[in-house]
């Protein structure tokens, strides 16, 4: 077998500057109206938290790792910069009532932008924002459903 010196698809190199800014856009997503949670969850300080969102410093690895135990997708769009996505390797069923009134919710959100015969800008980023955790809802399901095949 011949040895690969290059990949399929190469990551590419990222500024600490564009990282900066898609980490303060992750945070200041997932911690709306939550900081406080956010930074007892991460055992920071929201002084921390600021810092990161307008960019004056970058958390250490650690704490940016951590925010994740806070929201699986609060490092989205950082990975999405180097091209990649994570998910947990064992994905934890959400309870299924929760995700039924879920994805109602974001069906009932979706028709009202559409109510104008037009999707904005501001509607497809709260779209997004609700969308979010109901994929990981269902992706728990698949997952579960994944392993009862296995099985």
């Amino acid at each position: 077998m011949t040895h690969r010196t290059s990949q399929v698809r190469a990551i590419r190199m990222c500024s600490r500057t564009e990282v900066s800014g898609k980490l303060a856009a992750s945070w200041a997503r997932i911690s709306a109206g939550h900081k406080g949670d956010f930074a007892d969850k991460l055992d920071i300080s929201t002084k921390t938290i600021d810092r990161a969102l307008i960019g004056e410093t970058l958390p250490g690895l650690d704490t940016a790792l951590n925010s994740l135990a806070f929201d699986v997708t609060a490092l989205d769009e950082v990975f999405a910069l180097y091209g990649l996505s994570i998910k947990p390797l064992i994905a934890a069923p959400s309870n299924d009532l929760t995700t039924i009134s879920s994805l109602s919710n974001l069906v009932g959100q979706f028709a009202a932008a559409l109510s104008d015969g037009q999707r904005d800008h501001r509607e497809t980023l709260q779209l997004a924002d609700m969308i979010r955790p109901v994929m990981a809802m269902l992706s728990a399901i698949c997952a579960e459903a994944d392993a009862v095949r296995a099985a």
